[in-house]
């Protein structure tokens, strides 16, 4: 598996869940699809972003560090753009970490 295929892959399942833990607490259809959308999207644009930033063979604390604060960063666009700074910066951050771990670790 190549790193853009493996971070795009860990991106869309992490942000499925993290789409899930958004709409926790207002289970509509609207607000379900919009989420799942949204923060898949975002997984996916953190993927791309850590396997490009994670090129040749890096260690997987250097790929966790580049998709963590890959994933902060794209955390704090969602934050501000939906006033929920504070709830988005941390969930970003696990997603951006998973995507970071899993580029690293792909070998091509």
């Amino acid at each position: 598996m190549t790193k853009v295929s493996a971070g795009i892959l860990t991106g869309i399942l992490l942000g499925i869940l993290y789409g899930l833990y958004n709409v926790r607490i207002e289970p509509t259809a609207t607000a379900l699809s919009a989420s799942l959308l949204g923060r898949s999207a975002q997984g996916i644009i953190n993927g791309l972003l850590a396997a490009y930033a994670n090129k040749g063979n890096p260690p997987l604390w250097r790929g966790a560090v580049w998709g963590g604060v890959i994933g902060l960063g794209l955390g704090l666009l969602a934050g501000l753009s939906t006033h929920t700074l504070p709830g988005a910066l941390i969930p970003s951050a696990v997603l951006g970490l998973g995507c970071g771990l899993a580029t690293a670790k792909a070998r091509r």
